[in-house]
């Protein structure tokens, strides 16, 4: 005899995968000093304020749209230090790529 299928509403819920993102966060001082190195500080907001504004308006965008945002601080030394091993400008980018690596680093330590 065949077994029976379960209906639809008996069945195992899976769990909608989140998709999470990390997103280029700074402090003032750090925000300033990749600013000031950038090919293209014209993609900045005049303030650092100005900044601040739009990426919390972005972080709930994103949750808004189902995306987990990451906050990946960012410290100009290190940014500029891998632009330079990578043969990489310090435009939006490779400030994307290194944010998108930073991220994936942080998540396959676990931490």
């Amino acid at each position: 005899m065949p077994k029976h299928k379960l209906p639809p509403w008996l069945r195992p819920k899976t769990a909608p995968r989140l998709v999470e993102l990390g997103v280029a966060w700074y402090t003032e001082s750090e925000w300033a000093l990749v600013k000031a190195a950038a090919t293209d500080p014209e993609r900045f907001e005049a303030t650092y304020e100005e900044w601040v504004q739009m990426a919390e308006k972005s972080l709930l965008n994103f949750l808004a749209a189902g995306i987990v945002p990451n906050k990946e601080f960012i410290s100009a030394n290190e940014l500029l230090a891998w632009c330079l091993a990578h043969g990489k400008k310090n435009d939006s980018g490779a400030r994307a790529q290194f944010v998108s690596e930073k991220g994936s680093k942080r998540h396959q330590s676990g931490a």
